[in-house]
């Protein structure tokens, strides 16, 4: 048996002392706290799952409280816009119906214009709506406006631009090269020339999404598919004379030699590999009252389909050549006058095609009466211009067409270049900043901004702005605005000569000649008061197109709306979820902590007793 002491049951005593009093400490803190624990090494367990249980719901709170919220803002702000775009429309659509009515009086047409002028500034407003000082409708550029804001500004804007279009893009407009709005005594009141006939010229157009281009720089490009289904794509420059074939295995360069008579042509071939070889073809000369027209012809052979060791170098015995190309070099005589066409289509039925640079002045002058061969670029209204003959080639070959042009000089409201093509905009004080909106299959680089809302969940907030703002709305309303100008000037015209002869100071000859023009003035007025009545008519068809194409950028919107309220709803059960099992996890039961303090404290003032009294007993105490 071992004998215990005094020394030791005082030691004892003072570690029970220790010990509760430590349980009391940490139940106390716990008191304080509300914990389960303060340190890991409290309980490991405790500890690494209460860092899983943080985590998980730091990041749930990121997308609950801050993700999803932006995202509702942005949203919120874009569908605001929307619906603004939206009342616009129908108030332009709502004239444009009101422009199809036949018995329109004067003032219905100041109505209409003014209308018209007004929802041109502001239709394109919208699309420079932000969110925190960032613009919703720009794609990744959100520092910049979707349209040039002011006018000082935008006057100094110079860009190169390249547009694409297709063969369906081409459309159908009436051209009056004989109106008239003159009606002073000079004009009208003499024996002088009058219009006995007004002349009205329907032409096929594209028109570009500006106008006012400078008439230097710019070049036409048309890409189809010959017989043989390869793609030819066939440049044709502004400077007569200069053609670019882009053919299987390289190009083809042409150029006038203009110092021959006859014209020559030079022609520069850039192989791309060895794999072919482009080789001149035949030539044949056709004359037509006395205007000798050449056509030249290149053709493409697989090089193993040619024999390049054979005097002179031929194809192979019944090799035929992988893809044709021709043009044809027209010359009257004067070498300063040949000029150059190419053919697109097939072997069996090849249109040619021409290209000139022209203006609205020039055009009229000469009745807009165009060749069946070319395409004419108004460089003042920003059209190309061509007759039924281009359009049917255009149109049997499927044809894609580039237009590369520079334009300096904008107006306040216009659509900045760079959302919506490919262009290069001059730059004063730095480099010129390149934009390349398309990749090589001419498809769009979206510029969707996206936002994690949820653990391996994205969702698209913002809407780009070529999506719902198309550049064709402002040049719709252009056109509209000069048939409703046209009718208000023809109607002012019969009103003016009709006051002159209503004056009785016009006798005989000069009234014979003020009566000569009423009546010419009178069917310039039905001309174009039908001409207003039958755009209007055909533009109510894009206007209705134009909304439905906003109604469905709200309906998208409304539908990524739903999905990111239906996320939130997710988010926030997620967060309550993980809030309790972070506080079963960490949170003391406050029953729980109060019986054990209270445990603790009546062991600690027990152990203090018995001590009190172990410390007053001695060895004699106990003998």
């Amino acid at each position: 048996m071992m004998r215990v002491t005094n020394s030791m049951m005082v030691k004892r005593t003072k570690s029970n002392i220790n010990a509760n009093r430590a349980k009391v400490d940490y139940t106390n803190n716990q008191m304080s706290t509300q914990k389960k624990i303060t340190k890991p090494s409290d309980d490991p367990i405790i500890a690494i799952r209460s860092l899983r249980l943080r985590s998980t719901l730091s990041t749930i709170t990121q997308y609950y409280h801050n993700n999803i919220s932006d995202a509702e803002s942005w949203m919120d702000c874009t569908g605001t816009a929307l619906k603004n775009m939206k009342d616009l429309l129908d108030d332009a659509y709502s004239r444009v119906v009101h422009g199809t009515t036949d018995e329109l009086q004067p003032e219905d047409r100041e109505t209409i214009l003014k209308a018209l002028q007004s929802l041109q500034q502001q239709v394109y407003c919208e699309g420079n709506a932000d969110y925190a000082r960032r613009s919703i409708f720009t794609g990744f550029k959100t520092n910049e406006s979707l349209t040039f804001m002011s006018n000082k500004d935008a006057k100094e804007e110079e860009y190169d631009i390249t547009e694409r279009f297709d063969y369906q893009d081409i459309d159908k407009k009436n051209y009056y090269p004989e109106a008239f709005d003159d009606t002073s005594d000079g004009a009208v009141a003499t024996n002088g020339k009058h219009p006995d006939v007004f002349n009205e010229v329907e032409l096929n157009r594209i028109r570009l999404a500006y106008d006012k281009i400078s008439a230097d720089g710019n070049s036409l490009s048309i890409s189809y598919k010959d017989e043989n289904g390869n793609n030819v794509a066939v440049g044709l420059n502004s400077e007569n004379g200069k053609i670019e074939f882009g053919v299987i295995g390289g190009t083809i360069s042409v150029d006038l030699d203009k110092t021959k008579n006859p014209a020559e042509p030079v022609a520069d071939i850039q192989a791309a590999n060895s794999d072919y070889v482009i080789v001149p073809g035949t030539k044949t000369t056709t004359t037509v009252n006395g205007i000798n027209t050449d056509t030249y012809t290149y053709n493409v052979y697989k090089s193993s389909d040619w024999d390049a060791t054979a005097t002179p170098p031929a194809p192979v015995a019944g090799a035929t050549p992988q893809q044709s190309v021709s043009f044809n070099v027209v010359d009257s005589g004067n070498p300063n006058d040949a000029s150059l066409s190419a053919n697109i289509g097939t072997a069996a039925k090849p249109q040619a095609i021409s290209y000139r640079v022209s203006n609205t002045a020039d055009l009229k002058a000469a009745d807009y009466k165009l060749g069946d061969n070319e395409i004419v670029f108004d460089q003042e209204s920003g059209e190309l211009l061509f007759n039924e003959s281009v359009a049917d080639a255009l149109d049997a070959t499927k044809a894609s067409i580039t237009f590369d042009y520079h334009k300096k000089g904008f107006e306040e409201g216009e659509l900045r270049p760079e959302y919506y093509f490919d262009c290069t905009r001059y730059m004063k004080d730095r480099d010129n900043i390149v934009y390349e909106n398309f990749d090589e299959n001419g498809n769009w680089k979206t510029q969707a901004i996206y936002y994690n809302i949820a653990g391996g969940q994205q969702m698209q907030i913002n809407t780009e702005g070529r999506e719902v703002f198309n550049s064709d709305i402002r040049r719709d309303m252009d056109d509209l605005i000069d048939i409703v100008n046209a009718a208000i000037s023809a109607q002012k015209t019969v009103d003016d000569i009709k006051t002159k002869i209503e004056s009785g100071n016009y006798k005989d000859e000069e009234l014979e000649s003020l009566n000569k023009w009423y009546d010419a003035a009178k069917k310039q007025l039905d001309y174009a008061n039908q001409n207003m009545h039958d755009t209007y008519s055909s533009y109510i068809s894009r206007f209705q197109g134009y909304l439905d194409t906003v109604n469905l950028e709200i309906t998208d919107l409304g539908g990524r709306g739903e999905r990111v309220d239906m996320t939130k709803s997710r988010m926030s059960v997620q967060e309550s979820t993980f809030k309790e099992l972070k506080s079963i996890n960490e949170d003391m039961d406050l029953s729980e902590l109060v019986i054990n303090y209270t445990a603790a404290s009546v062991s600690y003032q027990a152990a203090l007793q018995a001590a009190a009294k172990i410390g007053k007993m001695t060895l004699l105490d106990f003998l």
